[in-house]
């Protein structure tokens, strides 16, 4: 079962390829939420309002496991700004960050990074 703390959130959490998570209160003004993307546990922190009004920023984490490739972030943090009408759009954050998500990960580089991975191999 999700918890959300907001009306987008609830409707990002139901897009199938989120398991788990939920959303919580932070700072003043921002939410985050935690979900799994395939094998991916990621947070995900909005901020509305950050500069001025009408523009969002969301922050990205990838919680576990540690040094899985992810299709949009080399280094497990993404920092990204956009306006809120187009989040409002896209379904909120988790639901923009998922789609984010789904079109990076049908590359042929994501495709081979996730394979390296998932081998393992003992000269890393």
């Amino acid at each position: 079962m999700v918890r959300t703390s907001s009306r987008s959130a609830k409707r990002a959490a139901r897009v199938s390829t989120v398991q788990g998570g939920g959303a919580r209160r932070t700072r003043a003004g921002s939410t985050s939420a935690t979900f799994t993307w395939r094998h991916l546990r990621l947070r995900v922190v909005h901020m509305r309002n950050y500069l001025h009004d009408g523009w969002s920023h969301l922050e990205l984490s990838v919680l576990a496991p540690v040094k899985a490739p992810c299709p949009v972030t080399a280094t497990g943090y993404l920092s990204h700004f956009l306006d809120q009408d187009e989040l409002v759009k896209a379904g909120g954050p988790v639901a923009f960050i998922v789609a984010w998500l789904d079109r990076d990960a049908n590359t042929k580089a994501w495709a081979v990074a996730e394979a390296n991975w998932r081998q393992l191999d003992l000269f890393r």
